[in-house]
């Protein structure tokens, strides 16, 4: 993981933050994600595909390895994706290949990086779970999943309960050459859920959190492929 200062002028250069370790048979765990918003103490979380996440304080140190760097181990496969609730900036929620998606506290984490924590709560999906975003409020979450829904859970009072609201149809399967769908929510919206479409002609496919109905279809003529992240 590389960042760049973009209020440095032409002297900037990106600096290394972190690089995955080693591991014993000579192999590199490949680094698949890092979370679009900040959580405890300023942390990102760098979702790798031997199951692990890595929280990084991106303030550290480069390096990576050091202070500000903690790892754990979150499912037993791929991460896919994670997201910090703006809300609650201790809950974190991972979408992982074992097909779910699980909520933790981070202030829990502290383990040795090969032993698992222990979730709030696990949301169990059909298959491989490819992204999780908490809306605005933190209220509610979306997830993607290749089972061709586009899940929605309401949260209660403590941080473990959440109920599944909404589940909606929506074509997920993009294939090996498209990279797989992220829905995201409007920005600062916990009511309308937004996602990229195989339909033809291409274009964004908008639908309301609550009731699962077709919002409507955003579509140009100068869109003309997939949009698979937005």
């Amino acid at each position: 993981v590389r960042a760049l200062d973009l209020g440095g002028g032409g002297s900037s250069a990106f600096v290394e933050l972190y690089r995955a370790p080693e591991d014993p048979d000579g192999d590199y765990a490949m680094l698949h994600a890092l979370s679009r918003t900040a959580g405890e103490g300023g942390a990102l979380a760098v979702c790798r595909t031997d199951g692990l996440v890595t929280l990084l304080d991106p303030r550290a140190a480069p390096g990576g390895g050091g202070t500000g760097v903690h790892t754990q181990r979150v499912h037993e496969k791929k991460v896919f994706s994670a997201d910090f609730s703006a809300a609650k900036p201790h809950l974190l929620a991972t979408a992982s290949l074992d097909r779910t998606v699980c909520l933790w506290d981070v202030r829990a984490f502290g383990g040795a990086g090969g032993k698992k924590a222990k979730p709030l709560a696990t949301l169990e999906h059909g298959l491989s779970v490819t992204a999780a975003r908490f809306s605005h409020s933190g209220d509610r979450l979306l997830t993607t999943c290749n089972d061709d829904l586009l899940r929605v859970f309401a949260g209660g009072k403590a941080d473990k309960d959440w109920a599944l609201q909404t589940a909606i149809k929506h074509n997920n399967k993009t294939g090996r050459y498209i990279t797989s769908f992220q829905a995201e929510w409007l920005r600062g919206s916990d009511e309308t859920v937004v996602c990229g479409s195989l339909l033809h002609p291409r274009g964004i496919d908008v639908f309301d959190a609550s009731d699962g109905s077709a919002a409507e279809r955003l579509e140009h003529d100068k869109v003309t492929s997939v949009a698979f992240l937005i």
